[in-house]
Parts: C-alpha cells; sequence; structure tokens
C-alpha cells in the first residue's frame, strides 16, 4: 500500500493551501494526483473539508455579510463617545502617582547627573515664568486702561440705571464679536 518513502513526502502541509485554492494550477495537479493514491492524505483532505463544513454551519455562514455604508465611521462615532479613559479623578491620580514613580526612578538611576538636569529645567521654567508675566502684566494693563476709559467715559455722562445697562451689553457684545473674529483666524 503505502510505503516508507511515501510517507515522508505527503505534503500535509499543503493541504490547507490546496483547499483554499492558494496553489498554482501545476501543484494543485500534484497534490490531485498524490491524493488519488494516497489514502492518509486523502483521509486528511476529507476531514479539513468536513471540519470547515461543520464550522460554517455552527457559524451560521452561508454568505457574505453585508456592511452598512457607514459602518466604520458609527465604530469610530460610538468607540470615541464610550471611551473613558482618563476622564475618572481615580485613574488621573493613579497616573500621576505611576508617572511620580519613574520619575523618582530616573533620578536615582542618574545619580550626580541628576543635578545638571535641574538647572536646565530650572532655566526653561524661568523662561517660561518671564513670558508667562509679560503677558499676564499685557492682560492686566489693557483692562485697567479700559476700565479708566470707561470710568472716565461715565463721569462725564449722566446716565440713568437703564442706560448703563444697555451700555455694558453694547461693550460685551461688541467684545465677544471682537474675540470670535480673533480665534476663527487664529484657527484658520
Amino acid at each position: 500500500m503505502i510505503s516508507e518513502s511515501n510517507l515522508n513526502m505527503c505534503p500535509a502541509d499543503e493541504i490547507s493551501a490546496y483547499i483554499d485554492g492558494e496553489l498554482d494550477t501545476a501543484r494543485e495537479f500534484e497534490m490531485d494526483m498524490h491524493f488519488a493514491h494516497c489514502d492518509a492524505c486523502r483521509t486528511a483532505l476529507n476531514d479539513q473539508k468536513s471540519f470547515l463544513r461543520h464550522l460554517d454551519a455552527s457559524l451560521g455562514v452561508e454568505r457574505e455579510m453585508e456592511l452598512p455604508p457607514n459602518f466604520a465611521k458609527s465604530i469610530v462615532a460610538n468607540a470615541e463617545s464610550t471611551v473613558s479613559g482618563l476622564r475618572r479623578p481615580r485613574e488621573r491620580f493613579n497616573a500621576l502617582f505611576i508617572c511620580s514613580g519613574l520619575l523618582l526612578f530616573v533620578l536615582f538611576a542618574m545619580g550626580a547627573e541628576a543635578g545638571k538636569l535641574f538647572q536646565g529645567l530650572s532655566m526653561i521654567v524661568d523662561q517660561a515664568a518671564a513670558v508667562g508675566s509679560f503677558f499676564g502684566h499685557l492682560i492686566y494693563s489693557v483692562f485697567v486702561g479700559v476700565a479708566i476709559i470707561l470710568r472716565t467715559l461715565a463721569g462725564h455722562f449722566q446716565f440713568g440705571f437703564p442706560a448703563i445697562l444697555v451700555t455694558a451689553m453694547v461693550i460685551a457684545l461688541f467684545s465677544l464679536f471682537v474675540s470670535r473674529k480673533l480665534l476663527r483666524t487664529r484657527r484658520a
């Protein structure tokens, strides 16, 4: 029947490729000829085909599933809306705790070189504080200037309460309009 040399020649690893149609026609013909003479490979082929039929039947796969046209978009929107991630305070605390532990580990690992790192970080923080201080004083000065101008204007006119309310509303709407225009130009 089957000699020892034929068992070594059995292409058992290519049976699934044969079933899936992944072999070229010459190799497929060779496999057909081998299955005609080798009972073990023919049994393995039939077992794999039977397994695939039972698997398809158990999964209820009779035809390809059709996905809706906006399937990917709806999956992404659903995933983005249900992500809890770092939204809970406890998770933020845990992340901060882990990052602090890693920072301490790095500092201990660096040893004497950590002093140079702190000097560099100190310079960066000082420069960022100077820039932040400048912008803070600039905004403060603008608001003080606007307050002085409004106080001066209010001193020259005798407004009743309704007139002051209307003037305040006009100024608020104007500032809202200007801020929206500035934000739109920055986004573009």
